[in-house]
């Protein structure tokens, strides 16, 4: 298990097995290697340093590409406003910004013409380069715009599956998958199970809850209640895994469905007590006994133990 739990743990946090194992581990007198009291606040905190670490460099990204793109619009509308100029005045010097508009005045002045900068502002072609010009500027920022938008979603979408991904992660490993013994292909076929949920789109509620959405709608079951992510989770277990034979003290047995007059689906009419119901609501897991778990909760209420 300490191997299993370091391979996860080093694929995802960029850190040697020796390095975890200091962190996480700690030996008895007797030599024994047990995990230490505060291993989860350590996993957890260095979940939240590596995610902060993402967080700054996708910022600093963003920033360096705002940047970019203001310096070379300008650059790029200033080159198209001279050069049209150069054209229409047939100007033959380099020379550029201010300078450009001093040669076409000196031009002028030359033709022995009145023309004043501010009088070749109102000109035709002068007019029409700056329309241009905004134009360009103002397509290319709203292009950048949407650039830059996609590169947010993309992030947020992908901080979101991180988070997601660990708790359907520990929801798994909670059932005791059967998972094999060389370490590789167990987390391959962990990854893969993982992977199996990303057909969804997720949204994380303040409570921590994570709604599961599929088709623009929130997964439901046949009654319209939202399906948790552990139901969901727990009842695509099964398609991927055999799961290791439980103590019998967890419940699972005959002693729940006690049937009998005005029963359906093996659902009592009255609980004879609160370790009763819970043991029924133990041995019905999974998406597909949703219905089941909902008339049993309700009838628990409505007529419990006495």
């Amino acid at each position: 298990m300490k191997q299993f739990i370091l391979g996860l743990l080093t694929e995802t946090l960029n850190k040697s097995d020796g390095e975890l194992a200091e962190l996480l581990y700690q030996k008895s007198e007797e030599g024994e290697e047990t995990l230490k009291e505060e291993a989860l606040d350590t996993v957890k905190r260095l979940f939240e340093e590596k995610f902060q670490k993402i967080k700054v460099d996708s910022e600093t990204k963003l920033k360096t590409a705002q940047d970019d793109f203001h310096k070379k619009g300008k650059k790029e509308a200033l080159e198209k406003l001279e050069s049209d100029i150069r054209e229409k005045y047939e100007l033959e010097s380099e020379v550029e910004g201010i300078e450009l508009v001093d040669a076409v005045v000196e031009k002028f002045k030359q033709a022995d013409t009145k023309l004043t900068p501010d009088k070749v502002k109102l000109t035709d072609t002068y007019r029409e380069a700056e329309k241009q010009w905004k134009k360009t500027m103002k397509d290319e920022l709203a292009a950048k715009v949407a650039e830059i938008e996609e590169l947010k979603a993309g992030h947020e979408k992908e901080k979101t599956w991180s988070q997601v991904s660990r708790d359907i992660r520990g929801i798994l490993l909670n059932q005791k998958p059967v998972l094999p013994k060389n370490q590789r292909a167990a987390e391959n076929q962990v990854n893969t199970f993982l992977e199996s949920f990303k057909d969804y789109e997720w949204q994380l509620g303040d409570n921590g809850e994570h709604l599961a959405i599929k088709d623009g709608k929130r997964v439901e079951d046949r009654m319209g209640n939202e399906v948790s992510l552990k139901a969901l989770v727990e009842g695509r277990i099964p398609e991927h895994f055999d799961l290791a034979v439980q103590d019998p003290k967890g419940g699972a047995g005959n002693e729940n469905d006690q049937g009998g007059p005005g029963s359906s689906n093996g659902i009592p009419d009255k609980f004879e007590s609160e370790e009763v119901y819970n043991k029924f609501i133990d041995a019905h897991p999974g998406e597909e006994n949703m219905d089941i778990r909902i008339e049993a909760r309700e009838r628990f209420k409505a007529n419990p133990p006495s």
